[in-house]
C-alpha cells in the first residue's frame, strides 16, 4: 500500500468451527430444522467471532458453549472466504477459520442449535455438509495435510457459483 493511502475496508462476518476428536471420531452438530439456511446439515461447532476476538480463542468459547467440552493440541486446517452466502439475509462475505483439535474435558451438553453426533471420518464425508466445507473435508480431515485455502461465490438461491480452481495447501 502507498503511503497515506485508505486500507480496504472488508464489510465481513469472521466464525470459527473445530473438528473434535476422541477414540476415532469427531464431534459435529447436526443442524436444527428450525434453521433458515441450510437445516439439518451436518456441521462442526463453531460460530461467529466476537468483536475483537481471534479465531484461536473463539472456537475454543464456541466448543464450551455449543458442547460443554474443551480441545487441545488444536490445529488450523482452513481458512475460507465465502462471497456472500447468506443470500438475502446478510449482504456481507464471511471468513471462516476450520480447527481441529483432541478431546481434552468436559461433559458434553445439548444444545439449541441442533443435535451433537459423533462420526468417523468415512461417516462425515457421506453426510450432506455446507457445501464449501464438502469441497475441503478431505484437507481438513487428514493429519498429514496442512492448512488450505479456498474462496467461494454464492448466488441469490444459495449455491456456489464460483470457487478457487485450486485449493491452495501449506506445508504441515
Amino acid at each position: 500500500m502507498a503511503i497515506n493511502q485508505d486500507p480496504h475496508i472488508h464489510q465481513m462476518v469472521m466464525c470459527a468451527n473445530i473438528f473434535v476428536r476422541r477414540d476415532g471420531r469427531y464431534l459435529l452438530l447436526r443442524r436444527s430444522e428450525q434453521k433458515k439456511f441450510l437445516p439439518s446439515i451436518v456441521h462442526p461447532i463453531g460460530g461467529k467471532l466476537d468483536t475483537d476476538e481471534n479465531p484461536y480463542l473463539g472456537v475454543q468459547r464456541e466448543l464450551m458453549e455449543e458442547a460443554g467440552l474443551q480441545a487441545k493440541n488444536l490445529r488450523l486446517k482452513a481458512v475460507l472466504l465465502e462471497i456472500k452466502p447468506h443470500p438475502g439475509h446478510m449482504p456481507h462475505n464471511w471468513m471462516i477459520f476450520y480447527f481441529t483439535g483432541d478431546y481434552a474435558s468436559g461433559e458434553l451438553n445439548s444444545t439449541d442449535e441442533g443435535k451433537h453426533v459423533w462420526l468417523t471420518p468415512d461417516e462425515i464425508i457421506k453426510q450432506k455438509l455446507f457445501p464449501s466445507l464438502r469441497e475441503i473435508i478431505t484437507y481438513i480431515l487428514n493429519p498429514d495435510d496442512g492448512p488450505v485455502f479456498a474462496t467461494f461465490a454464492w448466488d441469490q438461491h444459495g449455491a456456489i457459483v464460483q470457487k478457487t480452481k485450486r485449493i491452495d495447501a501449506c506445508a504441515r
